[in-house]
C-alpha cells in the first residue's frame, strides 16, 4: 500500500527542485522535465524473498506525466545501498526489457516497445524485480531513478531521483509446505512477469497486491500436463482432490464453503464471481506476526475447520478443488498482512524443506514427456515460477 509518507517524500523532492529552478513570473513559464513527472514507490518498504538460490525483492513505481506534452521513459535504475550509503549494485531496464516491467492505465496488457511513452496525463506502473547472491550483500534501500525525455518544443532529458525506497530487514516467514506429494508446478510463483506480480487490485481507493508472492501449484504427470483423461473433469486432474494442510501453527479467521466446482477449461463459471468469493472455497489463518495464511479454490463440504479454531501445522484444512475464479483444479497459495486475498499486501516466504527436481517437457503436443533431471534438497526457500518441487510427509 502506498503511504501518504511514500508520496509526500517524492512530492517534497520535487517541490524543492521546483523552488531551485525559479518561482518568477516576469518570464513565460517552461516545465522542466523534472517536474512533470509524478512517481511514487509501492509498498511502503520492500520485503526480500529467496529463491532459486538468489534473493529477490519485488516493487513498483506508479508513474503519471502531469504535464500537458508527451514524454517517454527510456531508462529505470536501481541503485542498491547499505546502511552507509555504499552502493552494493545496480541494474538498469532499458529497451525491451523496460517495455516489458511496464503496464499503462489504460490497457491490462504489457507493451512491447523499447520505450515508454506517457501522453500528457498517462499513468501507469513500473514493476520492479531487483536480485542479487549473498555476496553482494542484503541492501538497507533501494534508490529508484528514471531517465525521461520530452518531445516537441519541450523536449530534452532529464533524471528523476525517487526518495530511497527501505528494504525490510525481517526474513520470510518459515513454513511447512501446503501439499504433499511429488510433482508439484509453482504455476505463476514469484517472478516479474506473472499474472500474481501485476495482479493490481484498487480498494477503497488504493491499489493493492495481495498476491505479490503467491503461487497457483499444480500438480504434473508423467507427460508434463497436469490432466488425463477428459479434460473437462476435475477427476482427470492429478491435483484433484489432494489434502490441504495447515502451514504452521494458527487460528482460522476466515472460510467459505459451499460454493460449486466449475468445469475445467469450459471458459465457464459455475457462478459469477465478485470479490466476496473470488477465491471460491477458502480458509485464512492467522500465523501471528502481521502473517495470514490464504489457502483458496477448495472442495466445496471438503474444508474440515471452522472460524476461531486453532490449528496445528500439518492439520487438513480441506481439499484442493476447483471453485471460485479457476480454470482448472490448483491451489492458490498465498501470504499476505492481513486476512483478505484482496485487500492485502503480500509477503514472501519460505518453505521449511522441500526437494526442487530439475525438469524439461518436450515432443509435440499430445506426445510430450516430462523428462526429470538432477534433485536438489533445499531449506528455507519459496519455490519460483514453474519450478517443480516435492513435498514430503513430515
Amino acid at each position: 500500500m502506498r503511504s501518504k509518507a511514500a508520496i509526500c517524500a517524492v512530492l517534497f523532492e520535487f517541490a524543492a527542485i521546483a523552488v531551485t529552478a525559479s518561482l518568477s513570473c516576469a518570464a513565460p513559464y517552461s516545465d522542466p522535465l523534472y517536474m512533470r513527472l509524478l512517481a511514487a514507490p509501492s509498498p511502503d518498504q520492500a520485503a526480500v524473498l529467496e529463491g532459486g538460490g538468489r534473493k529477490h525483492s519485488a516493487y513498483e513505481v506508479y508513474v503519471t506525466n502531469f504535464g500537458a506534452t508527451p514524454m517517454r521513459i527510456t531508462e529505470v535504475g536501481v541503485a542498491a545501498e547499505d546502511g552507509n550509503g555504499k552502493l552494493l549494485f545496480s541494474q538498469k531496464n532499458t529497451g525491451a526489457t523496460l517495455g516489458g516491467i511496464f503496464r499503462s492505465a489504460k490497457t491490462s496488457s504489457n507493451v512491447s516497445a523499447e520505450s515508454v511513452e506517457l501522453g500528457a496525463g498517462d499513468s501507469g506502473v513500473l514493476f520492479l524485480f531487483p536480485q542479487w547472491s549473498d555476496e553482494q550483500g542484503t541492501p538497507a534501500r533501494f534508490a529508484t531513478s528514471i531517465t525521461i525525455e520530452g518531445s516537441g518544443e519541450r523536449g530534452g532529458s532529464g533524471v528523476i531521483h525517487l526518495a530511497p525506497l527501505a528494504v525490510s530487514p525481517a526474513a520470510p516467514i518459515v513454513i511447512e509446505a501446503p501439499l504433499r506429494g511429488a510433482n508439484w508446478m509453482a504455476m505463476n510463483g514469484p517472478s516479474n512477469t506473472s499474472d500474481h506480480r501485476r495482479a493490481i487490485i484498487p480498494y477503497d481507493g488504493l491499489p493493492y497486491i495481495g498476491q505479490r508472492y503467491a503461487i497457483d501449484w499444480v500438480q504434473v504427470g508423467a507427460d508434463g500436463r497436469t490432466w488425463t483423461g477428459n479434460y473437462h473433469s476435475n477427476y482427470s486432474y492429478h491435483a484433484f482432490n489432494q489434502e490441504i494442510h495447515a502451514v504452521a501453527d494458527g487460528k482460522i479467521v476466515a472460510v467459505t464453503d459451499g460454493i460449486p466446482e466449475n468445469s475445467p477449461n469450459s471458459n465457464k463459471l459455475a457462478i459469477e464471481v465478485t470479490d466476496k468469493d473470488i477465491a471460491g472455497n477458502h480458509v485464512i489463518e492467522d500465523l501471528g506476526g502481521g502473517h495470514f495464511a490464504a489457502y483458496a479454490h477448495l472442495r466445496p463440504g471438503s474444508l474440515k475447520v471452522k472460524v476461531g479454531d486453532q490449528v496445528k501445522a500439518g492439520d487438513v484444512l480441506g481439499r484442493l478443488g476447483n471453485s471460485g475464479n479457476s480454470s482448472e483444479p490448483h491451489l492458490h497459495f498465498q501470504v499476505c498482512d492481513a486476512p483478505s486475498f484482496l485487500k492485502s499486501e503480500g509477503l514472501p516466504f519460505a518453505i521449511k524443506q522441500f526437494v526442487h527436481q530439475e525438469y524439461r517437457i518436450h515432443g509435440p503436443s499430445g506426445h510430450s514427456k516430462l523428462t526429470l533431471g538432477a534433485t536438489h534438497q533445499i531449506s528455507d526457500e519459496e519455490p519460483m515460477e514453474n519450478e517443480l518441487d516435492s513435498f514430503p510427509s513430515r
